[in-house]
């Protein structure tokens, strides 16, 4: 991993940006002198035979209109030309006609003349240009005209003082142009330091903070933990500074994130995780950090705060969470659950303590406590539950999760008049798990919708395999409050019975009254469709929770069935036994049927009958079994009392 100081900082950049750009500088400055003076000493060149091509011009033109002799010509041509200028460059000129060769030579060293004769006699072809002799550069140039030829060489001498005087000043003018040079390469290294800084930083704060909440992310919070872990030996207690070489980390999951963002859209979800961070970052100190993970979970590392403080922190946090959130006009009350780790006390890296705050996190939410500070002792319970939780999908997937049927039976007769569906994980390490061992994992794994659907579909299909035996069973299955947030429900519930030919009047719905109750104001609408469709609603486990007779009545439910609480021992215990009469009274008012869960004892199904109950279920009758027993007993008939 990329590590948090390497993607904000490289303290190095501007240091080999502004070398290159000095190097760059230099090398111009360089090319610049170089091809300036190339240039000026071929113009020179150029000019210096222009010049003495029109020397050679006069020079032919008096030798043709002079009549004397070729001798006596071209000394007279060299004296008016060259006579009384002894201080001038060094001369060689050869004219040459049928009648003979005349030679002139003016300041040369000794033995020059020589070698140019033999170089004009070994070279025939030239022209114009410059010849090299040793050390010594000297300018040629070849003419013709009515007979008379002409060899003409010069020394550079002049040349030579030119380009010394431009060499001089194309040295000043490199200085001055290397120091604009050097001046632009540190105003643009500069420029392009900051730009690249800049655009680092912004790269930095892409890679290691959340794109929609701002704060930081998973990246962001390794580096920091490893950071912190690695310097906390270091550290030194203060008395105005929270304790070194300690910290708690807190992971957060919202209870109930996965329902708002189903029922009211991506955008809503949104909201609510932004407002939630919001508040959870308003709780924190200067010096601790929050975290966001991924979806609906944070982390705050709260450096120096030891197990106490972070018990008060985690409280505060929760009241936070609790503090319901307008979205789309309704209040919503997400809730979170809290896991703490403690540094070094339950972890001395920064990935077991993010693994014993989550297992801990877990463990709060399935006791739906808030917060919960990691256990060792019990660390092998929670390492079981995030192993089925990470086993949830392969379940569903391979249909390990299976549905088990308890009969409800009629009070008067004992015989079977419907079953209630229970949920059983054939694991195949574990064995068979109970609700309980699952359930909760699945309605905090974000996946309870999903299992809705699985339980419902397996609940069709079997009522369609009981019709082709002719069997008709009214099957009950519970669902969560939160399934019935799931938009498409009706439609799904809808075309599974139609696609098992199954009729809706044979599909009851269970729903637990307490989390029913909270959200009515969402569900109604779907439990209003699902009547309209013909499936019959039971309100579950009645009495247990808080609810008023206007909501009993709004919901317009089918069953309502009194929780097995009351009925184990309404016969010693006046107080159950007065709300199970009443809990009748009420089911006859609204036109409900009234079943009684949990019956173990002959005694209590007779004492439900006696006072108008109908009907009942429990282990007096059956525990929960699978369908092939149902089929059994139903085809044997007879009374299960």
């Amino acid at each position: 991993m990329v590590q948090l100081s390497e993607l904000t900082r490289d303290k190095s950049f501007r240091t080999r940006l502004i070398l290159a750009c000095l190097g760059v500088s230099l090398f111009v400055s360089v090319i610049y002198v170089v091809v300036s003076y190339r240039l000026t000493a071929e113009l020179g060149v150029e000019t210096g035979l222009q010049a003495m091509e029109k020397e050679a011009n006069i020079i032919l033109s008096e030798l043709v209109s002079n009549n004397d002799g070729l001798a006596a010509s071209a000394a007279s041509v060299a004296t008016m030309i060259y006579g009384g200028n002894e201080e001038e460059a060094g001369i060689f000129a050869r004219v040459s006609r049928d009648e003979g060769i005349w030679v002139y030579v003016r300041g040369l060293k000794a033995g020059q003349a020589d070698d140019f004769r033999q170089y004009l006699a070994d070279h025939t072809d030239l022209a114009r240009g410059m010849l090299e002799f040793g050390d010594e550069k000297f300018l040629y140039i070849h003419a013709e005209r009515n007979g008379y030829k002409l060899d003409l060489i010069q020394t550079t001498t002049s040349l030579d003082l030119t380009m010394a005087m431009v060499a001089k000043r194309l040295s000043i003018v490199s200085v001055i142009v290397l120091w604009i040079a050097i001046w632009l390469a540190l105003t643009l290294s500069s420029f392009i330091a900051k730009r690249v800084q800049q655009k680092n930083d912004a790269l930095a704060k892409i890679a290691t903070h959340d794109g929609l909440t701002g704060f930081p992310n998973r990246r962001f919070l390794d580096d920091l933990l490893e950071t912190c872990i690695d310097n906390a030996s270091s550290s030194t207690d203060s008395k105005d500074e929270p304790v070194a070489g300690q910290g708690c980390l807190f992971v957060i999951d919202l209870d109930k994130f996965k329902e708002v963002n189903d029922s009211f859209g991506h955008a809503a979800g949104d909201k609510l995780l932004v407002e939630i961070a919001l508040r959870l970052h308003g709780t924190l100190s200067s010096n601790q950090v929050l975290v966001r993970v991924g979806g609906d979970e944070f982390i705050i590392w709260a450096p120096g705060l030891n197990i106490d403080e972070a018990k008060g922190l985690a409280k505060s946090l929760v009241e936070q969470s609790d503090v319901p959130v307008m979205i789309n006009n309704l209040a919503i009350n997400t809730g979170a659950s809290i896991g703490i780790a403690h540094y070094p006390t339950h972890a001395d890296s920064g990935e077991s303590l993010i693994i014993n705050a989550d297992t801990a996190m877990y463990k709060a939410k399935q006791l739906r406590c808030g917060w919960m500070l990691f256990d060792e002792s019990n660390a092998v319970d929670y390492k079981k539950q995030l192993r089925l939780r990470a086993e949830l999908t392969g379940a569903l997937e391979r249909e390990e999760i299976k549905l088990y049927y308890q009969p409800k039976v009629s009070l008067n007769d004992g015989h079977i008049i419907g079953v209630e569906a229970l949920a059983r994980w054939h694991h195949p390490i574990d064995g068979i798990l109970p609700p309980g061992a699952f359930i909760d994992l699945i309605e905090h794994s974000g996946r309870v919708q999903e299992f809705g659907r699985y339980i419902i579909c397996q609940s069709i299909k079997q009522l369609a395999a009981w019709r082709s035996q002719q069997i008709e069973l009214p099957l009950a299955l519970n669902l969560s409050p939160y399934n019935l947030l799931d938009p498409g429900l009706v439609d799904f519930i809808a075309g599974t019975l139609e696609q098992f030919d199954v009729p809706a009047s044979l599909l009851e719905i269970e729903l637990t009254e307490s989390e029913t109750s909270m959200n009515i104001e969402s569900i109604q609408s779907r439990l209003d469709a699902l009547k309209v469709l013909g499936v019959t609603l039971t309100i579950d486990d009645f009495g247990t929770g808080m609810s008023s007779l206007a909501y009993i009545a709004n919901l317009n439910v089918n069953i309502i069935k009194i929780d097995r609480a009351f009925i184990c021992d309404m016969l010693t215990n006046d107080k159950h036994l007065a709300i199970v009469s009443t809990a009748l009274a009420l089911s006859k008012s609204f036109g409900c049927k009234m079943v009684a869960e949990g019956i173990e004892e002959k005694a209590q199904a007779e004492k439900l009958l006696a006072m108008g109950c109908d009907y009942g279920q429990g282990y007096l009758f059956s525990k929960p079994v699978e369908s092939n027993a149902i089929t059994a007993l139903y085809l044997k008939g007879g009374s299960l009392l």
